[in-house]
């Protein structure tokens, strides 16, 4: 019993660090109703909470402009028409019925990729964040168009999070949003948990559907609330399904308020029930 109470706290002393970050939510961006922000200020990224996310912008005279990595929307639209609308969400709003929200567009070509670290650049350990479809990648997986098909029930559209420390690859993260025929229409959380201390997370796209010039699926996605705590509210809908799991006190006492430890898949995560 000494050995799993010693367990125990060491896990608390580790974990407690990602609950003391800062979440970024991007409200404290300041963004103004029905606008986005899509980096063309020149920056290369912004910053949230304790966060920076990386934006790659261009522009091209008279060709136009052009953007990659992260940006940022209050967009309440939940249609695709052209790519004036590529800041839609398939919701209509940030995780929680927020108003601000990441919108993640992944161009494998970019020099460089959308990524998340800490402002501070030290080590942590990501939690979760919420994740759902951009309008332009629901209606096209919905309803096909010029570029991508339909989707059916064998197709998926995957998100992929892989975590860094000192350039050397450490662990990944998977999200389906698109699979077996159903195609996420709400926020959905995922669980970044597992995949270690990392100096910075990397996230990428890829689905069934692909040409001779790469994946035809719009590569967009939505992101809120980076480095979400795993909640006994959350961690049930994690990546989709429910997970069958307790939260017990440093006494070993199954607890239902204040704060806890569960045990998922062998691994010690402090939570906080609601």
């Amino acid at each position: 019993m000494k050995k799993i109470y010693i367990s125990l706290l060491c896990a608390a002393m580790v974990s407690t660090t990602s609950f003391a970050q800062s979440v970024a939510d991007f409200e404290d961006l300041g963004l103004a109703a029905e606008s986005f922000w899509n980096g063309a200020d020149g920056s290369g990224s912004f910053t949230s909470g304790d966060f920076t996310f990386t934006n790659n912008f261009a522009d091209w005279g008279e060709y136009g402009t052009s953007w990659d990595g992260f940006a940022y929307s209050t967009m309440t639209a939940t249609t695709y028409a052209s790519l004036d609308d590529q800041y839609n969400s398939c919701v209509g709003h940030g995780a929680n019925d927020s108003k601000t929200f990441a919108v993640v567009y992944y161009n494998s070509y970019a020099k460089i990729l959308p990524t998340v670290a800490r402002k501070d650049r030290a080590s942590f350990e990501p939690q979760a964040c919420f994740v759902t479809n951009s309008a332009y990648a629901y209606t096209s997986m919905k309803e096909g168009d010029a570029y991508a098909k339909k989707f059916g029930e064998e197709d998926w559209f995957l998100i992929t999070a892989t975590g860094f420390l000192d350039e050397v690859r450490v662990g990944t993260a998977e999200y389906y949003l698109a699979q077996n025929g159903q195609i996420a229409d709400d926020w959905g959380i995922f669980d970044l948990s597992g995949i270690g201390t990392v100096d910075r997370v990397l996230f990428s796209l890829s689905s069934s559907d692909n040409g001779e010039w790469g994946m035809n699926t719009p590569a967009y996605f939505c992101l809120d609330n980076f480095n979400e705590p795993l909640t006994i509210d959350n961690v049930n809908l994690v990546n989709n399904k429910e997970v069958s799991a307790a939260t017990y006190n440093l006494q070993g006492q199954r607890v239902t308020e204040g704060q806890g430890f569960m045990i998922r898949n062998g691994k010690v995560i402090m939570v906080r029930n609601r």
